[in-house]
């Protein structure tokens, strides 16, 4: 797995790429809502990274997000996917 990169000058960013790219803003504005910073990086990839506290380690950062990308997906009734880019 990759470690999490540097993103705008901190660290803490991670690569999400998504299904369909209608749904890149719901998304980030979920992520937002959380605990991300959140950036447009592509047409069907955002940069998301941890506001602080950072999580303990990489490892821990990946769960958590993997975690609130599967609740985005069952808010959406499965239409749409997202997931980590490692």
């Amino acid at each position: 797995m990759a470690d999490l990169r540097q993103f705008q000058g901190r660290y803490g960013g991670i690569e999400i790429e998504i299904g369909d790219p209608s749904t890149a803003e719901d998304l980030a504005e979920f992520l937002r809502g959380l605990c991300f910073e959140v950036q447009r990086s592509g047409e069907r990839t955002l940069e998301a990274r941890f506001r602080d506290p950072l999580p303990a380690n990489d490892a821990a950062a990946r769960l958590e997000l993997d975690l609130y990308l599967r609740v985005w997906e069952a808010m959406k009734k499965g239409a749409h996917w997202a997931r980590r880019i490692d």
